[in-house]
C-alpha cells in the first residue's frame, strides 16, 4: 500500500471515530454571557430538534458569541472546549464527560474487514441492513470494510462479514482482484472441502415482523432454506451449526419489543417509567415486568429491560 493510499484510509478512520452524528446544516447565531452550561447545551439541543439529556455531572458557566455556525459545528465546540463530549442516541443528545458516555452507552471501536470474494460495497451494504447501528466505510482498491461502533455491534457486524464471505467462496462467486505481492505457487492437487452438514432448526419469531427477519437470512445465506410459517410466528432454517450461531445472535438483536420510553417520574424513595407498547401506556417500578420482560432498571432519561439472558436499554426518544 502506497504512503498516499495509507494517508487516506488513515484521515477516513479517524474521521470515522472522532465525528458525531450529521445534523441539519442550517446556521445558528447564538451569544451567551456567563451562562449556566447546562441551559446552554439545553438550547442547542432544542434547535436541533433533540430531547436532550445533560449528566448531572456537567457544571460551568460560559461566555460566547456563535456566529453563522452549523449545529455541530456549536456542539463540538462548546462541548470539547468545556471538556464534555456529546452523543446521539435516537432521537436524544445526552451530554456527559467522555468516560461517562463510554461506561454508560458502551465502548466505541473500529474493525477493519479484508474481504475476498465480493464487493467490499455489497458487503457494505449487507452491515447497513443487518447492524444499522454501525457506520461503515469502504476501501475499493483494497476490497477492506472498516467498520465503527459499539464493541457489541462490531462483534456481530465482523461475524456477518466473515461469513457473508466465505459463503460467496463456497457458492462459487467471482474472486474480486485484491493488490498482493507475487508469490510462486507450488501445484498441488486439488483438494475438494468436505461439505458440512446440513441441520434443521427452528427459533419463535417473538415480537418482530417475522417475514423482515426471513429476508435479512435469506439475503445473508442464500444457498440455505428458510421459511416463516406466520400462524406459529416461527422462523425455520437448514444450515450448518457454525452458521445457525451466527444467525442466533442476529435474530436475538432484531426480535425486541417495540417498547418507547415516554417518561421517567422520580422521587427521594420511589421511581417510576412511563412506557409505550402496542398502543398502550404502562407505568412500571424496578421489578415489575412487561409482556415478559423484567424491569431492571430505571435512570435518569434510561432505563433496562431484562429476560433471560437478553437485555436491552430504552433511552428517552427511542
Amino acid at each position: 500500500m502506497n504512503s498516499r493510499r495509507v494517508r487516506v484510509l488513515v484521515a477516513a478512520v479517524l474521521l470515522m471515530v472522532f465525528s458525531t452524528p450529521v445534523f441539519a446544516a442550517e446556521l445558528v447565531n447564538m451569544e451567551f454571557s456567563r451562562a449556566p452550561l447546562v441551559e446552554v447545551l439545553q438550547i442547542l439541543g432544542q434547535l436541533g430538534g433533540y430531547n436532550v439529556l445533560v449528566d448531572p455531572s456537567v457544571q460551568g458557566e460560559v461566555s460566547f458569541v456563535l456566529n453563522d455556525l452549523t449545529l455541530q459545528e456549536a456542539l463540538d465546540l462548546v462541548t470539547r472546549t468545556t471538556g464534555y463530549r456529546y452523543q446521539l442516541i435516537g432521537n436524544t443528545l445526552v451530554f456527559a464527560s467522555e468516560q461517562r458516555l463510554k461506561t454508560e452507552f458502551g465502548s466505541e471501536g473500529v474493525r477493519f474487514v479484508a474481504i475476498e470474494h465480493v464487493s467490499a460495497d455489497a458487503a457494505r451494504g449487507l452491515i447497513s441492513l443487518v447492524v444499522p447501528s454501525v457506520r461503515s466505510f469502504v476501501d475499493a482498491e483494497l476490497n477492506l470494510v472498516v467498520l465503527y461502533g459499539l464493541e457489541s455491534d462490531l462483534q456481530v457486524a465482523e461475524q456477518v462479514l466473515k461469513e457473508y464471505d466465505r459463503q460467496a467462496g463456497r457458492s462459487g462467486a467471482p474472486v474480486v482482484a485484491v493488490s498482493t505481492p507475487e508469490v510462486p505457487v507450488k501445484p498441488e492437487a486439488e483438494e475438494t472441502p468436505q461439505a458440512e452438514p446440513l441441520e434443521f432448526h427452528a427459533v419463535p419469531i417473538e415480537y418482530a415482523d417475522g417475514v423482515k427477519i426471513l429476508e435479512m437470512v435469506r439475503q445473508l445465506l442464500p444457498q440455505r432454506e428458510f421459511g416463516y410459517h406466520a400462524e406459529g410466528r416461527l422462523l425455520t432454517a437448514q444450515t450448518t451449526a457454525e452458521e445457525w450461531e451466527v444467525l442466533q445472535l442476529l435474530i436475538a438483536k432484531q426480535d425486541l419489543p417495540a417498547f418507547v420510553l415516554k417518561g421517567v417520574l422520580r422521587s427521594a424513595d420511589q421511581a417510576v417509567a412511563i412506557v409505550e407498547y402496542g398502543e398502550k401506556v404502562y407505568s412500571l417500578k424496578a421489578g415489575e415486568e412487561l409482556h415478559g420482560w423484567e424491569l431492571t432498571s430505571i435512570q435518569d432519561g434510561t432505563v433496562e429491560f431484562k429476560q433471560g439472558e437478553r437485555s436491552f436499554a430504552l433511552r428517552m426518544g427511542r
